[in-house]
């Protein structure tokens, strides 16, 4: 693990040791399961992001979310991806809270999730689902998280960077429909995108896994080129957030990905 990661994990294990503090497992877990949850649609899916501060590109917004939000529902986005790690990413569960708030659409925690108790509170939360980095889990604490999303009827967005990561996945049942695969360019030492990688790992993905593009993805031509290869949905953050009409910008990828 890099020294980006392990900052980001250090970050979440102090977070959870906190949450664990304030709310056991149990109480936590009670009170998740009086929050309700929403499933994805068929077809292809558009991950749309909001993240106040990106570690690549600088702030991409301090308010305004809820309204970015409705746009984002408008231009018909399948689930919006919610960032609530505060130290890089300036998110925060009560970000994530607010936002589930103002949308009919699933909601999804992203954050460097260590333990299944973050699962439980990203329900809490407001969250239909959850993602997790597949390299920062040991591979039955990597079960786990996917077992508990399920009992938690929360979607799993599993989050593989290179061929290590993707031979990793023999941990989980790729074939369980709650399960999702992301696939994502950015290079974590250097933060810069490598947007070949999108194809050198496409076909080294498990058949039976649904697979998500992510990261330095802008335009409908990418987005249609990423399908031909056998992607079925991106996840979009930055070049929305800085889209001077992101719900129009979001429904001509939308109308890409399911040409």
């Amino acid at each position: 693990m890099n020294d980006f990661l392990a900052r980001m994990e250090l970050s979440s294990r102090t977070r959870l040791a906190a949450a664990k503090g304030v709310s056991s497992l149990e109480s936590r877990r009670r009170a998740a399961e009086l929050v309700p949850t929403a499933g994805l649609p068929s077809g292809f899916l558009l991950f749309a992001e909001v993240k106040p501060v990106s570690p690549a590109e600088g702030t991409l917004g301090k308010d305004g979310f809820p309204d970015l939000v409705r746009a984002y529902e408008s231009g018909g986005a399948s689930a919006i991806s919610v960032l609530t790690e505060p130290t890089e990413f300036g998110g925060s569960l009560q970000l994530l809270e607010d936002l589930a708030a103002v949308t009919s659409l699933p909601v999804m925690r992203k954050d460097f999730v260590v333990d299944p108790y973050q699962v439980w509170e990203a329900r809490s939360h407001g969250a239909s689902g959850i993602l997790a980095i597949v390299r920062m889990l040991e591979p039955e604490v990597l079960a786990e998280v996917a077992r508990t999303a399920r009992e938690a009827e929360m979607f799993l967005l599993v989050e593989a960077f290179d061929r290590a990561d993707i031979n990793a996945l023999s941990a989980l049942d790729l074939s369980d429909d709650h399960l999702f695969v992301g696939v994502n360019s950015r290079d974590l030492n250097t933060l810069e995108v490598r947007h070949e990688a999108h194809e050198e790992l496409a076909s080294l993905l498990p058949e039976e896994c649904v697979a998500i593009a992510e990261s330095g993805i802008h335009t409908p031509e990418q987005v249609r080129s990423l399908t031909e290869i056998g992607y079925r949905g991106v996840l979009i953050g930055t070049s929305l957030m800085r889209s001077e009409d992101p719900a129009f910008a979001l429904a001509a990828l939308v109308s890409a990905g399911s040409a």
